[in-house]
């Protein structure tokens, strides 16, 4: 990313979305459907961290996405998927008249991007077996570096049935090895 703090669109949505996670979204909201057309043609959108029972929420960050693939569903809604690249610090927001909110950005570093090699392991292993078991989620990722410790975590971390606001806490608070120990208190126990 360049020194200048890019205004990037805000789509709030509850989802939670590392580096390099991808999933799919459904769009059919009019300044949704101009989200994506500004975010095709720019520098990608942000998704905003909020639970579906709040409009209002108090995080300060976001997912930063890339529009990977378009495609119609079965009903003809327009489905979007989307890879994060980066997770970014929220430093305002504003809004359009259409209330399309857009925010500037500056990225933040966060330990999902580093790689950390191993061998195989139980983490792994689950997590092979899940995009074995879901055909959507096993399209969506064409390329599964399960030998990658971060990669792994991070997608646990997207997958588990777990509070946002207790995923968030692994966004500035927590380290990778505070992350691990979650994802295999909850994994490794079943």
């Amino acid at each position: 990313m360049n020194n200048v703090n890019p205004t990037l669109p805000i789509f709030p949505l509850p989802v939670f979305l590392l580096p390099n996670g991808i999933t799919r979204l459904r769009i059919f909201e009019p300044r949704y459907l101009k989200l994506v057309k500004i975010a095709s043609t720019e520098q990608g959108f942000i998704i905003l961290l909020q639970s579906e029972k709040s409009e209002v929420t108090d995080i300060k960050w976001g997912s930063w996405v890339d529009i990977i693939n378009f495609d119609s569903g079965e009903d003809g809604v327009l489905e979007i998927d989307v890879k994060c690249k980066s997770l970014v610090k929220i430093l305002s927001i504003n809004s359009s008249v259409d209330k399309l909110q857009f925010g500037c950005v500056t990225e933040i570093l966060h330990w999902s991007q580093k790689t950390k090699t191993t061998k195989f392991n139980a983490l792994s292993a689950s997590l092979e077996a899940v995009f074995d078991s879901d055909e959507i989620l096993n399209a969506l990722y064409h390329d599964k570096p399960t030998d990658n410790k971060n990669w792994v975590v991070a997608r646990w971390l997207e997958l588990l049935p777990v509070n946002l606001a207790v995923k968030s806490t692994f966004i500035l608070d927590h380290t990778y090895q505070d992350a691990e120990k979650f994802v295999q208190s909850i994994i490794l126990k079943n």
